[in-house]
């Protein structure tokens, strides 16, 4: 019975965070904390589905969840999302509209209705996925789970084979648009940065209305990710951001300026000829502290972040926040020539303050595919930690 592991990665904002929204240039990486699935067929034609980071165990028949013809763009998705199909999903699921439960599921099941093939359908699959990512902590764990999703399912029904004739970047534009699918099942209007992240590693350089584009040169860089566990408020800090810029265009207009040629100025370090690691590592961390002075300024920076760059600064190393700000996370860049002492002491002071630190990397590779020899159990698959599926060798990245 064919059976895959599939993963992908977070991702965090480096630079751009609250200008990109006034049409600036931001910069994004993923993240060394990915998200894990299984699939394997079955012999019962049952969808049988576990996701414990959102406490989802469902089974279905496999023959009751609804499926689409064959349409216009295949293989690549629709133009439009189909409401009449999201509504019969979620009766069908049965587990209200706004939960991440039920988002979950129908996110799965919604692709599920259209890349499905007789083949699976007289057999059924098992589908499970954990997470290494913090839900609703602003670090893609929604985008890492749809990159899982579009990747196990595309991957078991054949479309990522040699007979469909697609190279590799034609294959990792497949799954990245089928994960986008899932996440506007999901969220309603993503940007499709936290997916695009999530499929293709690496960093990307993006600008409202405009494509996203990888960041030539980028290196992969050690990061310790701090969760304040503060609850973010989005859309309230950009409101407020809005409120500032109203108020005081010709002030907040340089500021956002500013930030925008943050996101150019780490473009050109990652470019710049004759340029070594230590020079690159303490410009990164330059922008870091200057962009996170120019977040303060306008307003969304948090008690519990200054205290993570209080702390962080301290021992020498700069930390800025990450995402909307107003709590969430913060990143505290590791240069290579900081002690595993040292960052030990990091960690130790701050979660005496009650946070949750994780060392990571920014900029590793995107989605990934391995294939099993034998099928597993669900049982099995959960009792692995982040240790087994990062020394397991053969993983295929879309690179």
């Amino acid at each position: 019975m064919p059976s895959y592991f599939t993963s992908s990665p977070g991702k965090v904002i480096l630079f751009g965070e609250h200008a990109v929204v006034y049409g600036k240039v931001a910069t994004a990486g993923s993240l060394g904390l990915r998200s894990y699935a299984l699939i394997q067929t079955r012999e019962d034609k049952k969808i049988e589905v576990n996701l414990p980071d959102v406490q989802l165990a469902r089974s279905w028949n496999i023959n009751d969840v609804p499926r689409q013809a064959r349409w216009e763009g295949y293989p690549y998705p629709p133009q439009s999302m189909n409401a009449e199909l999201l509504d019969q999903l979620t009766k069908f699921v049965d587990l209200g509209s706004q939960t991440n439960r039920s988002q979950a599921a129908i996110a799965l099941l919604y692709l599920h209705s259209f890349l499905t093939t007789d083949e699976t359908v007289a057999q059924g699959y098992d589908f499970v996925v954990r997470s290494n990512l913090p839900v609703g902590a602003g670090l893609g764990s929604s985008a890492s789970y749809s990159v899982c999703v579009a990747t196990a399912l595309l991957q078991l029904n054949g479309y990522l084979s040699a007979g469909m004739g697609l190279d590799v970047a034609a294959q990792r534009d497949l799954v990245n648009q089928w994960a986008f699918q899932a996440e506007k099942v999901i969220h309603g209007n993503p940007s499709g940065i936290d997916n695009t992240v999530s499929t293709l590693g690496g960093a990307v350089m993006f600008k409202k209305g405009e494509k996203i584009e990888p960041l030539p040169g980028f290196q992969s860089l050690r990061f310790l990710l701090t969760n304040t566990r503060v609850p973010r408020e989005t859309q309230v800090q950009v409101a407020n951001v809005r409120k500032l810029h109203d108020k005081f265009p010709t002030v907040v207009n340089p500021m956002l300026d500013a930030i925008n040629e943050i996101s150019n100025s780490c473009k050109t370090i990652f470019s710049q000829d004759g340029l070594d690691r230590t020079q690159l590592l303490s410009r990164f961390g330059e922008l870091v502290d200057v962009n996170h002075g120019l977040l303060s300024a306008l307003g969304v920076s948090h008690p519990s972040l200054e205290k993570v760059r209080e702390i962080s600064s301290k021992l020498g190393l700069k930390s800025k926040l990450t995402g909307a700000g107003g709590g969430g996370c913060a990143l505290t860049l590791i240069r290579d020539d900081v002690t595993s002492e040292t960052v030990a002491v990091v960690k130790q002071l701050l979660e005496a303050e009650g946070f949750q630190c994780m060392e990571t990397s920014v900029g590793g590779p995107g989605a990934g595919i391995l294939t099993l020899t034998h099928p597993t159990t669900i049982a099995e698959f959960l009792a692995h930690d982040k240790a087994y599926f990062e020394a397991t060798q053969n993983w295929v990245y879309f690179v």
